[in-house]
């Protein structure tokens, strides 16, 4: 064998070992991104079983409620809240409440902050909602089950425009029945707003108040604390 024949006998060898190193390997791509489906079976897992979330003791001054209808909010000592009939413009009902608790490692609900949004649900389904006005993502995530509970309508409330949403509310929504979820500071604001003064301070930390209010009008309304 001569020595050319030799050489290309080697360059060819040395092209397949190396088309066999270079050759791609089937890879399996995974990902550990939750799907819309992962989300709403841990939104339920954690529904059913209530005793996964920290317990929070709403304030003494609040009345726990069994039931919130369109008619009336039930006690759980069996007091009888009758409401405003829908469509009676002379008044107008607007519960507040503040988002579920906040994961540490973002802006969306903790584990306790689901369960929290699903409570508030199950109160709220049948309440007769025309609008929920929701501030920021724990809060449209709180929000968002009792509005689609309600077929109601889901619109977006920022701080710095809190005065002009409850003016615009009152302006608009008389003879309905409103959900606000918001921060502590943006309740405050338009309670006060409301009332004419403060009648209430919402804790600054999550708590399982909700505050109903009855409004005439700016200024002439009456607010009472209830828990769920």
């Amino acid at each position: 064998m001569t020595h050319r024949k030799q050489f290309f006998i080697l360059i060819l060898l040395t092209i397949n070992l190396l088309a066999c190193k270079n050759e791609p390997k089937e890879t399996t791509t995974e990902t550990n991104a939750p799907t819309t489906e992962n989300v709403q079976q841990k939104r339920d897992s954690l529904a059913q079983d209530p005793m996964e979330t920290t317990q929070i003791a709403a304030p003494a001054s609040a009345q726990p409620v069994s039931t919130i209808g369109r008619e009336e909010i039930l006690l759980k000592d069996a007091t009888q809240i009758a409401l405003p009939k829908d469509g009676d413009k002379s008044s107008m009902v607007i519960y507040f409440v503040t988002p579920g608790a906040k994961s540490t490692e973002s802006t969306a609900l903790s584990t306790d902050g689901l369960i929290q949004s699903t409570r508030l649900t199950r109160m709220m389904a049948n309440a007769g909602l025309t609008v929920v006005w929701a501030e920021g993502n724990t809060g449209m995530q709180t929000g968002l089950g009792s509005a689609k509970a309600n077929q109601a309508e889901f619109n977006l409330v920022e701080p710095k425009t809190a005065v002009e949403t409850v003016k615009t509310i009152v302006g608009n929504y008389m003879g309905k029945k409103i959900l606000v979820v918001a921060s502590p500071p943006v309740l405050n604001e338009m309670m006060t707003q409301l009332a004419g003064k403060q009648t209430v301070e919402v804790p600054a930390s999550y708590s399982p108040v909700l505050y109903y209010a009855k409004v005439r009008a700016m200024g002439d309304a009456d607010i009472m604390e209830l828990s769920y």
